[in-house]
């Protein structure tokens, strides 16, 4: 922080000014703002998508750093980091063929694969597809600057949202080349190499070119049987700032995993004879996936004067997956049990940004249209014990979705700012069944969604160090198109009575930094949904859904975070979340697959002469229901982990050695479960102790 900023902030919050008297001389106040100051102005996007601090948005909001994401992790997933932030809940499947499953304030629990119902984007660029659904294994941790967490009602305003929005924003390219690389293992034969390169360079006579690619291979045998996974990752930006006021940038997204094996879920039975089994049937079939990811993104930013400027992104992405599922799918109904699914998405996101004072009040108008599509071409075919047999399903699917928002931040008061945003939405989903034989019906279908968002949230700046907000949103969710894809009854059929999601999102908070070294965040919050969309069936891979009526969800985060002397950072986050049914046959029923509580505690410290640092971190998470009726659960647990390493620079090289040993106590528990699994094969069990060493380098030349 400059000089000249280090004295606005802490002019803004009534620090103390420190004056060291030079030689002779009577020297200038040397203000050194402390890391509580600091964190109160991290700059986010995420909330009004301008540049604001996070302290002074009436959202909650939350901002983890590269130094945490990399923190002594293998950088596998995001549940390595996630878990810290107050109302999400990261379960981790052990299962790379179905991925993790992120909930935010409960929403994002009923999605058998995948993530839903929260929107995922890298440097700007949506990995979300217009029907809500995301792969989130397509994100390399390799050389993350920060990631942006938004919860509550503002994340409408970004679509198929209802829940939240995860930012990923990567690191860019140092000023001199530099290239670099790691080497990490895992437990259960594990390991990752990564390298990484990038720099800038001039680009005319007053321009930059600024570029930054990382590049990983990641393979695991798995903690259970039939558990083995393999991912290659590619992510590269290039930036080419043309003048001080327009810049391009090139973003390329690329995986292939050329296998992840497939254990699924296991009966309560099983999981106590032997917890890392795999299920029943998932050796017979060869239960696997094959997934391969490929995007692009472009991001033009231009600023006309002080007052005008635009931003566009382009994206286009090819997605192919072959997976093979615990059953044959033999009988002439089925989809079968082999998923052959090519898919081609894309979309494009414009946005115009005005400043200017009306009536003297400074606002800020945002103002855009965002279009996207997805057109897959899905085939299922018979399993025939791990080969692929005769087709059971062809069909070609198609989701659009045409969006045009606007957004307004105005401060109203010396002490009062107010956003308010609109979001107008115009969903299509169509299925064209290509597998039409004398005993089967066309199971072709098409429908339609309209719907018109509003947000508003304000402000109070109570003291400079504290703040308190309010806010509400409506929210809106439309189905998937694999919530589409069966009946109720999970007979194939399209499922064009399942009805979108609406709900009233309320909420109030507190911003407070306490002294000078403990920052304080704290929102409790009110969701009424109407048409909640509940797994109603699941088995032998295929999920159906239904509209189970009304739902609330009422409850509490917070996060404290304090820096200590010595360099030693505390912090902890804690969520209350009571989510249950409303009028219907399970009124008063838990949602399931959402815990009740989760405590997330860390302990940091690091000696900056040295280069030594260590972590030691704790998770307490209630109970988790497996079905509407509450009818069995999975049982709370408490993990612990701890983690040190050591930095040294020697010339240009700079080397960081670290390990890791996540649940140090050894704990057997169950860390995902499989919503209203049919067989009763309802939950995925956590890994045991297990280790992770490694080592980083980089060379600037």
């Amino acid at each position: 922080m400059s000089r000249r900023l280090s004295l606005l902030a802490v002019s803004l919050l009534g620090g103390t000014a420190f004056a060291t008297p030079a030689f002779g001389q009577n020297a200038k106040p040397l203000i050194v703002p402390s890391p509580g100051e600091i964190a109160i102005h991290k700059i986010v996007v995420s909330a009004t998508r301008t540049r604001e601090a996070s302290f002074n948005v009436p959202v909650s909001i939350y901002s983890i750093s590269g130094r945490q994401i990399s923190f002594a992790n293998a950088e596998e997933n995001l549940s390595e980091t996630l878990n810290r932030v107050p109302g999400i809940d990261v379960q981790n499947r052990q299962d790379y063929a179905q991925g993790l499953r992120i909930t935010s304030r409960g929403f994002g629990a009923q999605t058998p694969f995948g993530v839903r119902n929260i929107r995922i984007l890298v440097d700007g660029m949506p990995l979300t597809g217009p029907d809500g659904t995301t792969d989130s294994e397509v994100i390399d941790l390799g050389d993350i600057s920060r990631i942006e967490v938004l919860t509550g009602p503002f994340s409408v305003l970004y679509g198929n949202a209802s829940g939240g929005v995860i930012q990923v924003f990567s690191k860019n390219g140092p000023t001199r080349p530099t290239v670099g690389g790691s080497v990490i293992a895992t437990s259960y034969g594990g390991w990752r190499v990564g390298a990484t390169y990038g720099g800038t360079a001039r680009w005319g006579s007053d321009g930059s070119f600024n570029y930054m690619m990382n590049a990983s291979d990641f393979y695991t045998g798995g903690y259970r049987q039939h558990s083995a996974a393999r991912r290659q990752q590619f992510y590269g930006k290039f930036r080419v700032q043309v003048s001080p006021n327009t810049s391009y940038t090139l973003l390329i997204d690329g995986l292939n995993e050329p296998y992840s094996e497939d254990p699924g879920g296991l009966t309560a039975a099983q999981y106590h004879a032997n917890p890392r089994q795999a299920g029943t049937g998932a050796d017979a079939f060869g239960t696997r996936k094959v997934l391969r990811h490929l995007q692009f993104g472009l991001v033009f930013k231009h600023r006309f004067n002080a007052q005008n400027s635009v931003r566009v992104v382009v994206y286009e992405a090819t997605h192919s997956v072959l997976q093979f599922l615990p059953f044959t799918g033999s009988y002439a109904a089925s989809g079968g049990g082999v998923v052959d699914l090519a898919r081609k998405s894309g979309g494009i996101d414009a946005s115009w940004t005005h400043r200017d004072e009306v009536a003297g009040v400074p606002v800020t108008l945002i103002t855009g249209v965002d279009f996207g599509y997805e057109q897959q071409h899905r085939k299922g075919y018979v399993n025939e014990f791990g080969s692929i047999g005769a087709l059971r399903r062809n069909e070609q699917d198609v989701a659009r979705n045409v969006a045009e928002y606007a957004q307004v931040n105005a401060h109203v008061a010396k002490r009062t700012t107010l956003v308010v945003g609109l979001r107008h939405s115009n969903d299509y989903y169509s299925v064209t069944d290509n597998y039409v034989t004398s005993t089967l019906t066309n199971d072709s279908g098409s429908v339609s969604y309209g719907n018109t968002s509003f947000v508003a949230g304000a402000t109070y700046h109570l003291t400079p160090t504290t703040n308190l907000y309010a806010d509400y949103g409506e929210g809106f969710e439309t189905p998937t198109l694999d919530q589409l894809a069966y009946l109720p009854n999970g007979l194939a059929g399209f499922n064009s009575a399942l009805r979108p999601t609406t709900s009233q999102n309320f909420e109030a908070g507190i911003k407070s930094l306490i002294g000078a070294d403990t920052y304080l965040q704290l929102a409790v919050f009110h969701i009424h949904t109407n048409n909640e969309i509940e797994v109603s069936s699941s088995k032998d891979g295929r999920t159906a859904y239904s509209n189970q009526g009304q739902t609330a969800r009422n409850g509490v985060d917070v996060s404290l975070d304090t820096y200590l002397p010595h360099h030693v950072e505390l912090y902890g986050s804690y969520s209350l979340l009571k989510a249950h049914f409303l009028a219907n046959q399970f009124a008063g029923r838990s949602l399931p697959g959402v815990p009740d509580q989760r405590i997330y505690g860390e302990l940091d410290w690091h000696d900056p002469s040295t280069g030594f640092y260590a972590q030691a971190n704790g998770q307490w998470q209630s109970r988790m229901y497996v079905d509407s009726q509450n009818s069995a659960y999975a049982a709370g647990y408490f993990t612990a982990g701890i983690a040190g390493g050591f930095r040294q620079n020697l010339g240009p090289i700079r080397f960081n050695e670290f390990a890791r040993i996540n649940n140090l106590f050894n704990r057997t528990y169950v860390g995902a479960v499989v919503i209203a699994a049919s067989n009763a094969a309802y939950y995925e069990p956590a890994p045991g102790r297990n280790f992770v060493i490694g080592m980083r380098a980089r060379y600037r030349f």
